[in-house]
């Protein structure tokens, strides 16, 4: 899935400027929308390091009325946290209805850092997987609209994209030694990415895959994302509304 990606797409200003003149003010009305309906949103980023996650969120952002959502940057368990099961955090940290929640990694950590790192240990791998996918079947079937969002660069791209950062004092502290073993171990580490995509892309929370070596492609992509998952959490809540 990861490796047939075409890595090389990009828009140019003009077109960028084109797509979110359309695209920014419909997120902004359908954030309006899920506000007035209750349905709560639930977006999630995961991906390579360096692959943008925080500019992309910072980027989708920019549509939203800061009153109507929060963003969590998930990182080491804390010592409460790790007396609990592992998505507990999580359940914490849910949007009310009509709310919207963005997560820079997520509860995909388990399964990906901590599974490369091996402190996930493989008898513990399938029982995790059961579980994310049984923690977002509920909330689906309670409303939620869970978008998953995946940035994907290749090793080249990210080992330059490393090394921009570690020229600079202000920006070194962003590249950890885990992120240089795992761009030098890239493939292994893809294999991992590749295991935790096939296992969890289902119907009630399918995978998004971006091209996000181009910064305005990947914006454009993940805003375009957003807003068909929406419109449709709002036509179908439009509809059950009818009925009843």
């Amino acid at each position: 899935m990861l490796e047939k990606l075409d890595l090389t797409k990009s828009l140019s200003k003009t077109e960028y400027k084109e797509k979110m003149a359309e695209l920014e003010p419909r997120l902004g009305k359908l954030q309006r929308e899920c506000r007035e309906l209750g349905i709560p949103v639930m977006i999630a980023f995961e991906g390579y390091g360096a692959s943008g996650k925080g500019v992309q969120i910072s980027e989708l952002i920019k549509a939203l009325d800061p009153r109507g959502f929060e963003v969590y940057a998930v990182k080491n368990e804390s010592e409460e946290e790790r007396m609990h099961p592992f998505l507990w955090r999580f359940w914490t940290k849910m949007p009310p209805k009509g709310r919207i929640a963005i997560y820079d990694s997520s509860w995909y950590r388990k399964v990906l850092i901590d599974r490369f790192d091996k402190k996930t240990k493989k008898g513990e791998l399938a029982d995790a997987y059961r579980s994310i996918c049984s923690f977002e079947e509920q909330l689906a079937a309670d409303g939620m609209a869970v978008i998953k969002i995946f940035l994907a660069i290749d090793k080249k791209e990210q080992k330059k994209r490393f090394k921009r950062l570690l020229e600079s004092d202000e920006t070194a502290w962003r590249v950890s030694e885990g992120d240089k073993k795992r761009n030098k171990e890239f493939e292994k580490y893809q294999a991992v990415n590749e295991e935790m995509l096939t296992w969890t892309d289902t119907e009630y929370a399918p995978w998004n895959i971006v091209e996000a070596v181009d910064r305005r492609f990947a914006t454009a992509k993940i805003y375009a994302i957003v807003v068909q998952t929406l419109a449709e959490k709002v036509e179908e809540a439009r509809k059950r509304n009818k009925k009843e």
